[in-house]
């Protein structure tokens, strides 16, 4: 970026009344969450069920079709407390939450690492939900979805501890049905309060000067990047 570009970019944030963040893998690669790396942190992050499954990356990790249960909220749980419950804001969090500054803003974003809600930017659209809410795999429109932040650190430090059981394995509250993570798929329900405040705030901002921050967003995105434009 020349410092002209600069300029030009920071006056429109200046003056803007209102900025749409908009973030995608981009983002998260830049916070060092890559979801399609073969690499050393994989290993770190998973362990064994690497090798056990002959797992290439998170992306993978996630969409296998585990033999038992046990192995998928394993690999939930480290993934979730390597990357959610130990998080610590990154730098590119740090200035993203000082260009929002006092304004009005709203986040619509396709990561499922929930970093945004994890720093306080909470109004959000998390558009393919996130790795910390479950549905109930018989009843996933009916029944309440689960936020599983302090259940999947338990599952982890008894994951570590080698006293991890059945029993563990997160169940729905109102069915006792086991739990499916919230994200894009088959049970997917998206979180509705989002989507209105959402519209709300696109409805608000539609004639005024509203910037849009685009973070890692690919040329071809169809979620995000093409609605936006």
């Amino acid at each position: 970026m020349t410092n002209k570009t600069a300029k030009i970019a920071k006056q429109w944030l200046d003056d803007a009344d209102a900025i749409l963040v908009t973030a995608s893998n981009g983002l998260s690669i830049s916070e060092g969450l890559n979801l399609f790396a073969n690499d050393k942190k994989l290993k770190e992050v998973l362990g064994d069920l690497v090798d056990k499954y002959h797992l290439p990356n998170l992306l993978t990790a996630f969409a296998f079709k585990y033999p038992n249960q046990l192995d998928y909220w394993r690999m939930v749980a480290r993934v979730v407390e390597y990357y959610g419950n130990n998080y610590e804001i990154s730098n590119y969090m740090q200035d993203i939450k000082k260009i929002i500054g006092n304004k009005s803003y709203f986040v619509w974003t396709s990561n499922i690492d929930h970093h945004f809600a994890l720093v306080g930017l909470t109004n959000l659209f998390e558009i393919e939900g996130n790795s910390f809410e479950g549905v109930c795999s018989n009843h996933p429109a009916e029944h309440s979805v689960h936020y599983l932040a302090s259940k999947l650190h338990e599952i982890y430090e008894k994951d570590q501890a080698g006293t991890l059981t059945e029993a563990d394995i997160p169940k729905c509250d109102e069915c006792g049905a086991p739990l499916a993570l919230n994200m894009a798929g088959e049970d997917f329900q998206i979180n509705q309060k989002q989507v209105q405040a959402f519209q709300d705030f696109i409805q608000k901002y539609e004639d005024k000067k509203l910037v849009v921050l685009e973070l890692g967003i690919g040329p071809r995105n169809q979620t995000i990047k093409a609605p936006s434009m």
